[in-house]
């Protein structure tokens, strides 16, 4: 099933994220800090880890779009909407089976280093 994960939006720009979503009847899920520590595929299955203690460190400072279970056709029309839209964020990615077992502290790390290493690139 399609929906979006939002992880550290202001609440202007999640304001924003929330009204386009419901534009495009898509289900959006705002993740707290304390429930950085499950994996990916938990917050995204709705099914979190009771083992898992409550994050209480530094939560990076980036806002994060997750987008799970989309069709090539919704993705693309999805990421139209955020193009269009005056939406800031600092990061989109998309649930894969890979990153589905890392929590969002992880996936905040490799989306860092794939920034870095892109930028480093540009001319």
């Amino acid at each position: 099933m399609e929906h979006l994960i939002a992880f550290h939006f202001n609440d202007i720009e999640l304001f924003k994220l929330r009204q386009l979503a419901a534009t495009l009847k898509i289900p959006l899920k705002v993740i707290e800090t304390t429930d950085y520590g499950q994996t990916i595929g938990a917050l995204a299955s709705g099914k979190k880890s009771p083992l898992i203690k409550p994050f209480t460190g530094d939560a990076p400072k980036e806002s994060l779009l997750l987008i799970c279970g989309f069709s090539e056709k919704r993705m693309d029309k999805l990421l139209l909407s955020l193009r269009r839209s005056s939406i800031q964020m600092d990061y989109k990615a998309v649930l894969t089976p890979a990153n589905s077992q890392w929590n969002v502290l992880r996936l905040m790390l490799e989306l860092r280093a794939e920034k870095a290493a892109y930028e480093r690139k540009a001319p």
